[in-house]
């Protein structure tokens, strides 16, 4: 088994060390009476997360980088686009047993 160089080895205990205070991050988030704003602190601490472990251990550098940083983006907005284009277009009708409400 060869040694890594003193680089690479220093480059990943720092990655290892980030993640570990991300880690403490999103722990403290979840304890803090932000409202509306835990989910939003806790995403964004999480696509950090993520951004370290594509840079370091996967090493993705270039166009690739570009692919795997739009791809979830362009799918995430194809959800939200078909799941408004389901509620705008949802017909409501009341069910038998409910009693209409007066306009």
């Amino acid at each position: 088994m060869t040694a890594l160089p003193r680089a690479a080895l220093r480059r990943l205990l720092l990655t290892w060390a980030g993640l570990l205070a991300l880690l403490g991050a999103t722990v403290g988030c979840a304890l803090l009476p932000l409202g509306n704003w835990n989910g939003v602190l806790s995403l964004a601490i999480a696509a950090i997360k993520a951004m370290l472990v594509v840079l370091c251990f996967m090493r993705l550098r270039g166009l690739l980088l570009v692919v795997v940083m739009v791809a979830p983006l362009i799918a995430l907005a194809l959800m939200f686009g078909l799941t408004h284009a389901d509620y705008a277009t949802r017909v409501w009708v009341a069910a038998p047993w409910q009693v209409p409400v007066p306009e």
